[in-house]
Protein backbone atom coordinates (compact mmCIF):
# COMPACT_ATOMS: atom_id res chain seq x y z
CA UNK A 1 0.00 0.00 0.00
CA UNK A 2 1.42 3.77 -0.70
CA UNK A 3 2.51 5.82 1.51
CA UNK A 4 0.28 8.65 -0.13
CA UNK A 5 -2.66 6.57 -0.09
CA UNK A 6 -2.22 6.76 4.32
CA UNK A 7 -2.58 10.74 4.32
CA UNK A 8 -5.40 11.02 6.97
CA UNK A 9 -5.48 7.26 8.35
CA UNK A 10 -3.49 7.97 11.22
CA UNK A 11 -6.18 9.16 13.49
CA UNK A 12 -7.43 6.16 13.52
CA UNK A 13 -3.89 4.09 14.29
CA UNK A 14 -2.63 5.88 16.97
CA UNK A 15 -0.20 4.35 18.92
CA UNK A 16 -2.08 2.89 22.18
CA UNK A 17 0.61 3.62 24.41
CA UNK A 18 -0.23 7.73 23.85
CA UNK A 19 -3.45 7.52 25.54
CA UNK A 20 -4.25 6.15 28.73
CA UNK A 21 -7.27 5.76 31.23
CA UNK A 22 -7.80 9.07 33.58
CA UNK A 23 -7.33 6.17 36.45
CA UNK A 24 -4.16 4.69 35.14
CA UNK A 25 -2.41 8.31 36.70
CA UNK A 26 -1.01 8.55 39.78
CA UNK A 27 -1.64 11.58 41.25
CA UNK A 28 -3.19 13.55 44.32
CA UNK A 29 -6.14 15.49 43.44
CA UNK A 30 -7.86 18.23 45.03
CA UNK A 31 -11.66 17.63 45.71
CA UNK A 32 -12.26 21.37 46.81
CA UNK A 33 -10.15 22.65 43.56
CA UNK A 34 -12.25 20.51 41.55
CA UNK A 35 -15.50 21.50 42.89
CA UNK A 36 -14.37 24.95 42.43
CA UNK A 37 -14.29 24.40 38.39
CA UNK A 38 -17.31 25.76 36.19
CA UNK A 39 -18.70 23.41 33.63
CA UNK A 40 -20.11 24.32 30.11
CA UNK A 41 -21.66 21.59 29.27
CA UNK A 42 -20.56 20.63 25.39
CA UNK A 43 -23.82 21.37 22.74
CA UNK A 44 -22.89 20.73 19.27
CA UNK A 45 -24.39 23.00 16.62
CA UNK A 46 -27.36 22.23 14.14
CA UNK A 47 -26.58 24.00 10.63
CA UNK A 48 -28.22 22.60 8.02
CA UNK A 49 -27.18 19.67 6.81
CA UNK A 50 -28.29 20.35 3.60
CA UNK A 51 -25.44 22.22 2.75
CA UNK A 52 -22.96 19.75 3.53
CA UNK A 53 -24.87 16.73 1.97
CA UNK A 54 -23.51 14.32 -0.05
CA UNK A 55 -25.57 12.37 -2.46
CA UNK A 56 -24.28 8.61 -1.51
CA UNK A 57 -24.27 7.45 -5.30
CA UNK A 58 -21.76 10.35 -5.75
CA UNK A 59 -19.57 9.31 -3.21
CA UNK A 60 -16.89 6.04 -4.37
CA UNK A 61 -14.29 4.25 -2.15
CA UNK A 62 -11.12 3.34 -3.76
CA UNK A 63 -9.39 1.47 -1.15
CA UNK A 64 -9.29 1.53 2.64
CA UNK A 65 -6.09 3.22 3.93
CA UNK A 66 -5.79 2.77 7.79
CA UNK A 67 -8.34 0.99 10.33
CA UNK A 68 -8.47 1.48 14.16
CA UNK A 69 -10.64 -0.65 16.57
CA UNK A 70 -14.23 1.14 15.72
CA UNK A 71 -13.24 3.66 12.93
CA UNK A 72 -11.36 3.44 9.20
CA UNK A 73 -10.58 5.88 6.68
CA UNK A 74 -10.36 5.25 3.20
CA UNK A 75 -9.06 6.83 -0.35
CA UNK A 76 -11.58 7.61 -2.18
CA UNK A 77 -13.17 9.68 -5.07
CA UNK A 78 -16.22 12.49 -5.18
CA UNK A 79 -18.38 13.39 -8.36
CA UNK A 80 -20.24 17.08 -8.75
CA UNK A 81 -19.25 18.08 -5.15
CA UNK A 82 -21.74 20.64 -4.54
CA UNK A 83 -22.39 21.29 -7.70
CA UNK A 84 -18.96 21.77 -9.22
CA UNK A 85 -18.24 19.48 -12.57
CA UNK A 86 -15.51 16.48 -12.39
CA UNK A 87 -14.29 14.29 -9.89
CA UNK A 88 -11.74 14.77 -6.96
CA UNK A 89 -10.08 12.87 -4.57
CA UNK A 90 -11.04 12.95 -1.37
CA UNK A 91 -10.13 11.15 2.17
CA UNK A 92 -13.50 9.28 4.03
CA UNK A 93 -13.77 8.82 7.33
CA UNK A 94 -16.13 6.08 8.17
CA UNK A 95 -16.96 3.26 11.46
CA UNK A 96 -16.48 -0.35 11.10
CA UNK A 97 -19.25 -2.83 11.45
CA UNK A 98 -18.46 -3.40 15.52
CA UNK A 99 -19.20 0.52 15.95
CA UNK A 100 -20.64 1.57 19.04
CA UNK A 101 -23.38 4.17 19.61
CA UNK A 102 -21.23 6.11 21.30
CA UNK A 103 -18.74 5.77 18.43
CA UNK A 104 -21.40 7.51 16.28
CA UNK A 105 -21.70 10.13 18.03
CA UNK A 106 -18.50 11.02 18.87
CA UNK A 107 -18.07 11.31 14.98
CA UNK A 108 -21.14 13.19 14.69
CA UNK A 109 -19.57 15.53 16.95
CA UNK A 110 -16.85 16.10 15.21
CA UNK A 111 -18.73 16.82 12.21
CA UNK A 112 -20.37 19.21 13.61
CA UNK A 113 -17.09 20.53 14.97
CA UNK A 114 -15.70 21.11 11.27
CA UNK A 115 -19.22 22.36 9.91
CA UNK A 116 -18.22 24.98 12.53
CA UNK A 117 -14.95 26.26 10.00
CA UNK A 118 -14.17 28.09 7.47
CA UNK A 119 -11.89 27.26 5.07
CA UNK A 120 -8.29 27.43 6.51
CA UNK A 121 -4.22 26.82 5.10
CA UNK A 122 -3.53 25.28 8.02
CA UNK A 123 -6.80 23.10 8.99
CA UNK A 124 -7.60 20.58 7.75
CA UNK A 125 -10.85 21.19 5.44
CA UNK A 126 -14.46 19.70 5.21
CA UNK A 127 -15.68 19.08 1.96
CA UNK A 128 -18.98 17.01 2.72
CA UNK A 129 -20.83 14.24 4.64
CA UNK A 130 -23.52 11.55 3.68
CA UNK A 131 -25.73 11.36 7.04
CA UNK A 132 -29.24 11.01 5.77
CA UNK A 133 -28.65 7.06 5.66
CA UNK A 134 -25.92 4.53 7.01
CA UNK A 135 -23.20 4.58 7.31
CA UNK A 136 -22.27 7.75 7.79
CA UNK A 137 -19.17 9.19 5.74
CA UNK A 138 -17.56 12.35 6.34
CA UNK A 139 -15.47 13.82 3.38
CA UNK A 140 -12.44 15.74 4.22
CA UNK A 141 -9.55 16.84 2.31
CA UNK A 142 -6.71 14.66 0.63
CA UNK A 143 -3.35 15.60 1.82
CA UNK A 144 -0.93 13.08 0.62
CA UNK A 145 2.24 13.35 2.73
CA UNK A 146 1.29 11.70 5.95
CA UNK A 147 1.36 12.64 9.24
CA UNK A 148 3.72 15.18 10.49
CA UNK A 149 5.26 13.01 12.78
CA UNK A 150 5.88 10.26 10.57
CA UNK A 151 7.11 13.23 7.99
CA UNK A 152 9.55 14.24 10.97
CA UNK A 153 10.57 10.32 11.35
CA UNK A 154 11.45 9.42 7.70
CA UNK A 155 13.32 12.53 7.28
CA UNK A 156 15.74 10.88 9.60
CA UNK A 157 15.52 7.63 8.00
CA UNK A 158 13.42 6.38 10.99
CA UNK A 159 10.65 3.82 10.52
CA UNK A 160 7.92 2.23 12.92
CA UNK A 161 5.03 0.35 12.77
CA UNK A 162 2.94 3.48 11.74
CA UNK A 163 5.23 5.54 9.75
CA UNK A 164 7.10 3.55 7.65
CA UNK A 165 5.16 3.39 4.42
CA UNK A 166 7.92 3.60 1.41
CA UNK A 167 6.59 5.98 -0.75
CA UNK A 168 6.49 9.28 1.04
CA UNK A 169 9.55 10.52 0.70
CA UNK A 170 10.73 14.10 2.68
CA UNK A 171 13.41 15.66 2.06
CA UNK A 172 16.34 14.00 3.82
CA UNK A 173 17.80 16.64 5.90
CA UNK A 174 15.27 18.93 7.03
CA UNK A 175 16.83 21.97 7.87
CA UNK A 176 16.13 24.44 10.67
CA UNK A 177 13.83 26.90 8.66
CA UNK A 178 11.40 23.76 7.63
CA UNK A 179 11.26 23.21 11.08
CA UNK A 180 10.44 26.89 12.33
CA UNK A 181 8.56 27.09 9.38
CA UNK A 182 5.86 23.87 10.28
CA UNK A 183 5.71 25.40 14.11
CA UNK A 184 4.45 28.86 13.23
CA UNK A 185 1.69 26.85 10.33
CA UNK A 186 0.54 25.31 13.33
CA UNK A 187 0.12 28.25 15.54
CA UNK A 188 -1.58 29.81 12.86
CA UNK A 189 -3.88 26.96 12.49
CA UNK A 190 -4.62 27.07 16.36
CA UNK A 191 -5.19 30.42 16.70
CA UNK A 192 -7.93 30.40 14.13
CA UNK A 193 -9.30 27.21 15.98
CA UNK A 194 -8.78 29.49 19.15
CA UNK A 195 -10.81 32.39 17.77
CA UNK A 196 -13.62 30.24 17.22
CA UNK A 197 -13.70 28.85 20.77
CA UNK A 198 -12.78 25.24 19.52
CA UNK A 199 -10.28 23.25 22.06
CA UNK A 200 -8.81 20.68 20.45
CA UNK A 201 -7.78 18.41 23.08
CA UNK A 202 -5.58 15.75 21.19
CA UNK A 203 -2.86 18.16 19.65
CA UNK A 204 0.33 16.43 18.93
CA UNK A 205 2.95 15.82 15.38
CA UNK A 206 0.38 12.57 15.12
CA UNK A 207 -2.28 15.09 14.54
CA UNK A 208 -0.73 17.53 12.19
CA UNK A 209 -1.30 16.68 8.44
CA UNK A 210 1.62 17.47 5.61
CA UNK A 211 0.57 18.96 2.41
CA UNK A 212 1.61 20.41 -0.67
CA UNK A 213 4.76 22.81 0.07
CA UNK A 214 5.39 21.31 3.02
CA UNK A 215 2.14 22.75 4.51
CA UNK A 216 0.82 21.67 8.02
CA UNK A 217 -2.83 21.11 8.70
CA UNK A 218 -4.33 20.76 11.98
CA UNK A 219 -6.63 17.42 12.00
CA UNK A 220 -8.28 14.71 14.03
CA UNK A 221 -10.98 17.01 15.95
CA UNK A 222 -12.44 13.75 17.70
CA UNK A 223 -12.03 15.15 20.84
CA UNK A 224 -12.81 18.62 19.88
CA UNK A 225 -15.16 20.42 21.84
CA UNK A 226 -16.70 24.20 21.37
CA UNK A 227 -17.21 26.15 24.03
CA UNK A 228 -18.83 29.35 23.35
CA UNK A 229 -19.82 30.95 26.70
CA UNK A 230 -17.57 30.25 29.50
CA UNK A 231 -14.91 29.00 27.18
CA UNK A 232 -14.26 26.18 29.56
CA UNK A 233 -14.73 22.68 29.17
CA UNK A 234 -14.71 19.66 31.66
CA UNK A 235 -14.81 16.29 31.27
CA UNK A 236 -17.44 14.36 32.62
CA UNK A 237 -16.84 10.78 31.08
CA UNK A 238 -13.60 8.54 31.80
CA UNK A 239 -11.99 8.23 28.40
CA UNK A 240 -8.59 7.32 27.47
CA UNK A 241 -6.07 10.76 27.55
CA UNK A 242 -2.67 11.21 25.20
CA UNK A 243 -1.25 11.52 28.88
CA UNK A 244 2.26 12.67 28.08
CA UNK A 245 0.65 15.84 25.63
CA UNK A 246 -2.15 16.51 28.09
CA UNK A 247 -2.08 19.78 30.09
CA UNK A 248 -1.54 20.09 33.76
CA UNK A 249 -4.79 21.05 34.94
CA UNK A 250 -6.74 18.99 32.27
CA UNK A 251 -4.96 15.90 33.89
CA UNK A 252 -5.56 16.96 37.42
CA UNK A 253 -9.00 18.16 37.23
CA UNK A 254 -10.29 17.21 33.34
CA UNK A 255 -10.75 20.78 32.88
CA UNK A 256 -10.07 22.09 29.32
CA UNK A 257 -9.47 25.74 27.67
CA UNK A 258 -7.82 26.77 24.74
CA UNK A 259 -5.06 27.38 27.16
CA UNK A 260 -4.69 23.62 27.39
CA UNK A 261 -4.10 23.18 24.29
CA UNK A 262 -1.48 25.96 24.21
CA UNK A 263 0.20 22.94 26.83
CA UNK A 264 0.23 20.59 24.05
CA UNK A 265 1.44 23.11 21.51
CA UNK A 266 4.28 23.22 23.91
CA UNK A 267 4.43 19.36 23.66
CA UNK A 268 4.34 19.71 19.92
CA UNK A 269 7.45 22.19 19.38
CA UNK A 270 9.58 19.58 21.56
CA UNK A 271 8.62 16.63 18.71
CA UNK A 272 9.37 19.46 15.89
CA UNK A 273 12.68 20.83 17.13
CA UNK A 274 14.01 17.23 18.23
CA UNK A 275 12.73 16.00 14.98
CA UNK A 276 10.04 13.82 16.01
CA UNK A 277 11.60 12.74 19.33
CA UNK A 278 9.20 10.89 21.86
CA UNK A 279 8.25 13.76 24.83
CA UNK A 280 9.24 12.22 28.54
CA UNK A 281 11.57 9.41 27.21
CA UNK A 282 11.71 6.64 29.16
CA UNK A 283 9.08 7.71 31.33
CA UNK A 284 5.75 5.94 32.90
CA UNK A 285 2.97 7.93 31.95
CA UNK A 286 0.83 6.96 34.66
CA UNK A 287 3.62 8.92 36.60
CA UNK A 288 3.67 12.04 34.77
CA UNK A 289 0.62 13.84 36.78
CA UNK A 290 2.87 13.71 39.89
CA UNK A 291 5.79 14.53 38.26
CA UNK A 292 4.46 18.19 36.77
CA UNK A 293 2.86 18.64 39.98
CA UNK A 294 6.41 18.59 41.40
CA UNK A 295 7.69 20.67 38.85
CA UNK A 296 8.92 18.56 36.37
CA UNK A 297 9.32 19.98 32.87
CA UNK A 298 11.48 18.10 30.04
CA UNK A 299 14.60 19.76 30.14
CA UNK A 300 16.21 21.90 27.24
CA UNK A 301 17.55 19.92 23.89
CA UNK A 302 21.27 20.66 23.34
CA UNK A 303 20.28 21.92 19.93
CA UNK A 304 17.43 24.02 20.59
CA UNK A 305 18.57 27.74 22.06
CA UNK A 306 17.38 29.28 25.15
CA UNK A 307 14.62 31.54 23.38
CA UNK A 308 12.56 28.77 21.75
CA UNK A 309 13.22 26.56 25.26
CA UNK A 310 11.81 29.59 26.89
CA UNK A 311 8.60 29.61 25.07
CA UNK A 312 8.01 25.50 25.51
CA UNK A 313 8.31 26.85 29.42
CA UNK A 314 6.00 29.91 29.03
CA UNK A 315 3.13 27.01 27.21
CA UNK A 316 3.60 24.77 30.59
CA UNK A 317 3.15 27.01 33.28
CA UNK A 318 1.26 25.82 35.85
CA UNK A 319 -1.20 28.65 35.62
CA UNK A 320 -3.00 28.40 32.33
CA UNK A 321 -3.78 32.57 32.60
CA UNK A 322 0.09 32.78 32.44
CA UNK A 323 0.34 30.83 29.04
CA UNK A 324 0.82 32.78 25.68
CA UNK A 325 -2.25 32.37 23.53
CA UNK A 326 -1.58 30.89 20.18
CA UNK A 327 -1.99 34.86 18.52
CA UNK A 328 0.80 35.41 20.62
CA UNK A 329 2.99 32.29 19.73
CA UNK A 330 1.90 32.41 15.99
CA UNK A 331 3.53 36.12 16.36
CA UNK A 332 6.24 35.40 18.03
CA UNK A 333 7.52 32.63 15.52
CA UNK A 334 7.23 34.86 12.49
CA UNK A 335 9.34 37.65 13.84
CA UNK A 336 12.16 34.58 14.74
CA UNK A 337 12.12 33.26 11.27
CA UNK A 338 14.77 34.92 10.38
CA UNK A 339 16.77 33.33 12.95
CA UNK A 340 16.43 29.88 12.25
CA UNK A 341 19.50 28.57 12.08
CA UNK A 342 21.03 30.29 15.73
CA UNK A 343 17.80 28.88 16.92
CA UNK A 344 18.48 25.65 15.99
CA UNK A 345 21.85 23.98 15.48
CA UNK A 346 21.45 21.34 13.10
CA UNK A 347 25.13 20.81 13.61
CA UNK A 348 24.96 19.53 17.01
CA UNK A 349 21.54 17.93 16.46
CA UNK A 350 23.22 15.39 13.74
CA UNK A 351 25.17 14.28 16.25
CA UNK A 352 22.08 13.21 18.20
CA UNK A 353 19.86 11.98 15.43
CA UNK A 354 18.79 8.70 16.84
CA UNK A 355 18.28 10.62 20.29
CA UNK A 356 14.57 10.21 22.16
CA UNK A 357 12.54 7.88 19.72
CA UNK A 358 11.59 5.43 22.16
CA UNK A 359 8.24 4.46 20.67
CA UNK A 360 9.66 2.49 17.40
CA UNK A 361 8.66 -1.10 17.16
CA UNK A 362 11.36 -3.29 16.90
Amino acid sequence: MKDQDRSDARQFIQPRAEYMDLKEIRTERSTKEQRAHRVADYTPLHPSTRSWEVPRDRVSVEKIIGKGAFGQVAKGKAEQLHGRLGTITVAIKMLKGNAAESDKRDLMAELDTMKQLKPHPHVIKLLGCVTESEPLLVLIEYVPFGDLLGYLRKSRGLNDTYYKDPDIKPQTNLRSQQLMKFAWQIADGMSYLSSKSIIHRDLAARNVLVGENETCKVTDFGMARNVQEENIYERKTKGRLPVKWTAYEALLYGKYTTKSDVWSYGVVLYEIFTIGGSPYPRMDGRKIASLLQQGYRMPKPQHVDDKLYDMMLRCWQDDPGTRPTFFDLRNQLKTMETLHKRLINMKIYDKQLYANVEDLVE
